[in-house]
């Protein structure tokens, strides 16, 4: 009897268990998924193409001044930041070595020059006189052509020493790197200063090769210099370059020069700065951000919720729904045909075990806490 009576009580322990994991179970199922959504509105959409990186400010006018013969700086009347004028003397290199020997070399071609010419004049009126061959003639004045033409040579060597040995400025501007120092022995070749036009400036930005054909000059541009955040410069594109650059394993893109529409004389070369390139403005379309488009097998889908009206806490059932999609930039796209005005799409559609027909709740904004 007593066996009975446990038995009994064991199976209905037995059977209360199995109650209660068909309660549970279905109540776990429907446990929901937090995700934001947005209610869609027609509304403006700005298609713009950005750079792959960050950007730079570039002058017009820049070069680098180098030595072009071997010599010590002497004189160097500039620092970094200076205003030059065009023709401003930049630096000067000490000359009295080279100038010793090129002088020297002068005095001893134009001793040389002056005797072959004597020499000449006295054959010359020699042949006339039926006194010397034409074979000798003719060897005289080849010793004279010689003799001048190292004597030019020699003349044109001086000249060339003192105009390699004064560096000046090509063009107004400003100083923005020096490399030297008064004292410093250069050679051919060495780096002296760097010369910008701050007057002429433009940003250089780089363009992913799928954008660059919907490119074209004259297109505004709404250029962002780090250094004033918040203030926004108005360009447009000037040049775009013919060649595609990169290699298998980096991005391929396209230089692009955008000029500013006004000067500013804060703007200095060399800065970074953003741009947002205008493709076209839509307007009374729909769209959404791109994340919350997501694409399996070749399609299109967003998350739509089965209500029409949803606010933090609300909960609904979410269906997969294949949309067209249209225009886009980094931030929204387009979305031609699927959805309609005032449906609620998810705009987290990565939340973990969000699935088609699941039960979502909406997110509170932790901002209107």
């Amino acid at each position: 009897m007593l066996n009975m009576l446990n038995n009994k009580k064991f199976l209905w322990i037995v059977a209360a268990a199995i109650l209660l994991i068909l309660v549970l179970i279905p109540a776990l199922r429907k446990k929901p998924i937090l995700v934001k959504v947005q209610e869609l509105k027609p509304g403006e959409l700005r298609v713009i193409v950005n750079a792959t990186t960050t950007s730079t400010v570039k002058s017009e006018y820049e070069v680098t001044l180098s030595a072009q013969r071997t010599g010590k700086v002497v004189l160097l009347p500039v620092r970094e930041g200076d205003r030059v004028r065009s023709g401003q003397l930049i630096a000067r290199l000490d000359l009295t070595e080279e100038e010793v020997q090129s002088e020297s070399a002068l005095k001893q071609s134009r001793a040389t020059y002056s005797e072959a010419e004597q020499n000449l004049k006295r054959s010359e009126e020699l042949f006339a006189k039926g006194m010397i061959a034409q074979q000798d003639l003719d060897a005289v004045r080849r010793t004279y052509e010689v003799a001048k033409s190292q004597f030019q040579a020699a003349t044109s060597d001086v000249t060339v020493r003192k105009a390699y040995s004064i560096i000046r400025a090509p063009f107004a501007g400003v100083v923005s790197k020096k490399y030297t120092e008064v004292g410093e022995l250069l050679l051919p070749g060495k780096q002296i200063v760097t010369l910008v036009n701050p007057d002429r400036i433009y940003v250089l930005a780089t363009i992913d090769e799928v954008d660059v054909g919907r490119l074209k000059i004259g297109q505004p541009v709404t250029i962002s210099i780090d250094a004033f955040s918040g203030e926004k410069f108005d360009g447009t594109i000037s040049r775009i370059s013919p060649i595609v650059s990169g290699g298998k394993l980096e991005t391929r893109t396209a230089d692009v020069w955008i000029y500013f529409k006004n000067r500013d004389g804060r703007i200095k070369p060399g800065m970074s700065a953003d741009v947002e390139i205008l493709i076209t403005t839509l307007e009374n379309v729909l769209f959404v951000p791109s994340q919350a488009i997501i694409e399996r097998d070749g399609k299109k889908q967003v998350y739509v919720a089965d209500k029409r009206s949803l606010k933090p806490g609300d909960r609904a059932t979410v269906l997969l729904r294949q949309v067209e999609v249209g225009e886009s930039n980094w931030i929204s796209t387009e979305i031609r045909k699927g959805v309609t005005t005032g449906d609620y799409i998810v705009t987290t559609p990565e939340a973990e075990g969000l699935k088609n027909g699941g039960t979502i709740q909406v997110e509170q904004d932790k901002n209107n806490r």
